[in-house]
């Protein structure tokens, strides 16, 4: 009979919240984290199916020690890399998107049997070695980030896998199964020590061209929601057709998309700045016409609980012939973005 090596990466570190806005940007998260985890298979593991937040593979042609190690060291820096970076780059303050960064990734290893099991088109691993490596999903193992062998597994790896693992027995359906599992926290600490990334420098944004103030009565929470989901632009804005984004990620610092106009398309990145006691959001693109570049920044500063200041502004940057229009481009583009705060406000109410 067939033997193969069962592979489980679990993340693990959400809390369980109950705000629709923290429950869809979880859903993106963690699937954009399992993608990458897949995109950095670096041992052609065959994925048999995705259980919540872990991918269930195997592979029949077995690695050696450093290889499975190599595999997870990989996993483990890029997984911890992504969550880096898109803590530096988040514009949102849901609960789940503050959480990211706090995320740990654990690997299940098993060796044993290969029995497969074929209901209709569908062809997967089944059996005792399948129901052992989900078993050990619920362990005791007293860290966040961690290998875990099984017996079968450590005792392959005997020759080669050092001493450097603990083992742990307990208790599943009234008998005895033992484990051995090597700490991985120095992993993320590295990460965390040698990443100098940032958040996506804003442009060199000094003095605005023009500032629009206004007083909203509504939740600054809601309002940051309906300005920076792209899903909700069209009920504000309404000098565009439609946009065209991707609905399975978190629009963040550097994410684009493209506004279709009635005369044609603009694409959009998203920017922001720092700020401590403020929530800011803004945009910026190159496309539009006698304006090299143009970005909007909008603040929003909470008075009390349905009371937010709301200030918006405007940044351009002129080709030669849009500086001897500039007083006129100025005043139109104010007076646009006027009436967008109008809806923008009505919406929040």
């Amino acid at each position: 009979m067939a033997e193969a090596l069962y592979f489980m990466p679990d993340i693990s570190g959400f809390s369980q919240f109950v705000n629709d806005t923290e429950i869809e940007h979880s859903v993106h998260i963690i699937a954009e984290l399992l993608e990458l985890l897949l995109d950095n298979n670096t041992l052609n593991l065959q994925l048999v199916e995705i259980e919540g937040d872990a991918l269930f593979m195997f592979s029949t042609k077995i690695p050696s020690y450093e290889e499975l190690l190599g595999q997870t060291k990989t996993m483990l820096e890029e997984f911890h890399k992504h969550t880096k970076e898109y803590d530096t780059k988040r514009i949102c303050n849901c609960g789940s998107c503050k959480t990211t960064i706090d995320l740990d990734l654990k690997f299940l290893v098993h060796y044993g049997e290969l029995t497969m099991i074929k209901v209709k088109n569908i062809i997967k691993p089944y059996g005792k070695e399948v129901i052992q490596i989900h078993r050990l999903l619920k362990n005791q193992v007293p860290v966040k980030e961690y290998i875990l062998f099984t017996e079968n597994m450590h005792t392959l790896y005997q020759d080669t896998a050092g001493k450097n693992w603990t083992k742990k027995t307990e208790i599943y359906d009234l008998q005895n199964l033992n484990y051995y599992y090597k700490v991985l926290d120095n992993i993320k600490l590295k990460v965390e020590e040698e990443s100098q990334k940032e958040a996506e420098k804003n442009e060199d944004i000094t003095i605005p061209d023009a500032v629009i103030n206004k007083t909203f009565s509504a939740n600054i929470q809601k309002i940051h929601r309906y300005v920076s989901e792209l899903k909700y632009r069209h009920i504000w804005d309404k000098e565009i057709e439609r946009i065209d984004f991707n609905e399975n990620e978190v629009n963040r610092v550097g994410t684009e998309h493209n506004c279709v106009l009635k005369l044609g398309t603009l694409k959009f990145k998203t920017i922001s700045r720092p700020s401590k006691d403020s929530l800011i959001y803004g945009e910026k693109t190159e496309g539009m016409i006698f304006i090299k570049k143009f970005y909007y920044l909008v603040k929003l500063h909470s008075i009390d609980l349905n009371t937010t200041e709301v200030s918006l502004s405007l940044y351009l940057e002129y080709t030669f012939l849009g500086r001897l229009m500039k007083a006129s481009i100025l005043k139109r583009i104010t007076k646009m973005w006027q009436k967008k705060l109008v809806l923008l406000n009505q919406v929040t109410q």
